[in-house]
């Protein structure tokens, strides 16, 4: 896992990204960093990004002196569904994806949800992201999506910014329909070839098709379900019963309950997705590895052509 996330560093490139997004931190000190922050609301709305400020998000600065947007909690229900989603982030932080830092916080005793806003960033849809290498990259989220029972990622949930090598990275958002509650499997694999069952069928568990994934190979997933496979489920467990102290009643019996639903969707998927694609290709896999392969040049493929 450690190893992943350093790998992904290595790919981020520029240290003040990799700062920015937390990945020159353990996991424990991420979780404990989250936790220490403070935070100050921003009344400047030329703080924060058009599309959040349309939706009443305000604008607030953490300790460490960064931009997060952030919306007022009116529930108790609302407020523990958003603490959720932080978890949903520190998954997505393990499995060695590049996520928004989101949590529940408190300003002037107040709850909001909040998430770090992604600085410089366009909406994945301004890219065909059927081609390289966005394909690929939202192909290894369904891992992460199906994990966590989040059936809504559409291109609103995708944030692409780049390093200072003209590469494109895709930063995952906005987690509010993701579910770690349900004890039951909403999302199930098709039987016939690789594909999904979804229960509650909202938009999208991906923004591709199942036949964008036929003849894919398992080079493509491994990284990620390696690193799902790899997260201490134990330690997860005193992680998720903390974050929820003072959210709820019973604080360890849901942390019992979603800790139990992820070791059963993990075993699932890991099994699943390993049923249907081929064997890795070890060529693909390790130019991924070393600088993913040419996203500097087909980001500026892309971008050229939008001149």
């Amino acid at each position: 896992m450690e190893e992943a996330i350093k790998r992904l560093a290595a790919h981020v490139h520029d240290p003040e990204l990799i700062s920015y997004y937390y990945l020159d931190r353990p996991f424990g000190e991420v979780v404990e960093h989250l936790a220490k922050l403070e935070f100050t609301r921003n009344s400047k709305a030329y703080d924060i990004p058009f599309n959040a400020a349309v939706k009443g998000y305000l604008g607030a600065t953490d300790s460490d002196g960064k931009s997060w947007i952030v919306k007022p909690l009116t529930s108790e229900k609302d407020t523990l569904y958003h603490r959720l989603t932080e978890i949903v982030y520190l998954l997505d932080f393990q499995m060695a994806t590049l996520s928004a830092p989101t949590k529940v916080l408190t300003i002037d005793g107040k709850k909001f949800r909040g998430v770090k806003t992604v600085e410089k960033a366009v909406q994945i849809s301004s890219y065909d992201y059927l081609n390289p290498p966005f394909i690929r990259i939202l192909m290894a989220d369904l891992v992460n999506r199906w994990l966590q029972f989040d059936e809504d990622r559409n291109p609103n949930n995708y944030m692409v910014i780049t390093n200072s090598k003209a590469a494109p990275l895709v930063v995952a958002i906005d987690f509010d329909k993701s579910d770690l509650e349900n004890e039951t499997m909403k999302i199930t694999g098709t039987d016939e070839k690789f594909g999904w069952v979804r229960h509650e069928k909202n938009r999208y568990l991906t923004m591709l098709k199942p036949e964008n994934f036929d003849n894919a190979s398992i080079d493509v997933f491994e990284t990620r379900l390696a690193t799902m496979m790899a997260i201490d489920l134990g330690n997860m467990k005193r992680v998720v019963e903390g974050l929820l102290v003072g959210y709820t009643s019973d604080p360890q019996g849901k942390a019992g309950v979603i800790i139990s639903n992820l070791e059963t969707r993990r075993q699932y998927i890991n099994a699943y997705f390993r049923k249907w694609m081929t064997e890795v290709d070890q060529v693909a896999l390790q130019k991924e590895n070393d600088d993913y392969g040419g996203m500097g040049k087909a980001f500026m493929k892309i971008y050229q052509g939008k001149k």
